[in-house]
């Protein structure tokens, strides 16, 4: 039977050791950078339909209001579909010349709101514009 030399194993356990450790960091890097990054392109797609969102539903709120310019009597609710996603509007009559508008678009999940009041018509004037 061959001698084993003691001291062989102990720096052959050690450089196992130190091999398993540092791979164990390489790898807990390795996942975290990958989470990170999974997290920020879900946060860029989530800001890119946030803004899609809000130009949705201005160009949904110019739309009732040349509507309204149109026809001042305009009273009701309407779907807009822009580059394939839909938004809706809803013009109350206030009483006299106000009008009340609401308007809805959803882009991805991300729902965006726009009310606007409006004073008159001739010219149209807008006395009241909340997104939210």
């Amino acid at each position: 039977m061959k001698n084993i030399n003691k001291e062989n194993l102990k720096k052959g356990f050690s450089t196992l050791f130190i091999v398993i450790i540092l791979g164990g960091i390489a790898l807990s890097v390795a996942l975290s950078l990958s989470t990170s990054s999974v997290w920020s392109i879900k946060a860029s797609n989530d800001t890119k339909d946030s803004n899609k969102a809000k130009s949705l539903v201005n160009a949904c709120a110019e739309v009732a209001l040349e509507v309204m310019r149109e026809n001042n009597s305009y009273a009701g609710t309407d779907n807009v579909v822009l580059d394939g996603n839909t938004c809706t509007y809803t013009v109350t009559n206030t009483g006299g010349t106000t009008r009340g508008i609401v308007i809805f678009g959803t882009v991805g999940g991300i729902v965006r709101k726009i009310d606007i009041t409006t004073s008159t018509f001739n010219p149209l004037v807008i006395s009241y514009w909340q997104e939210n």
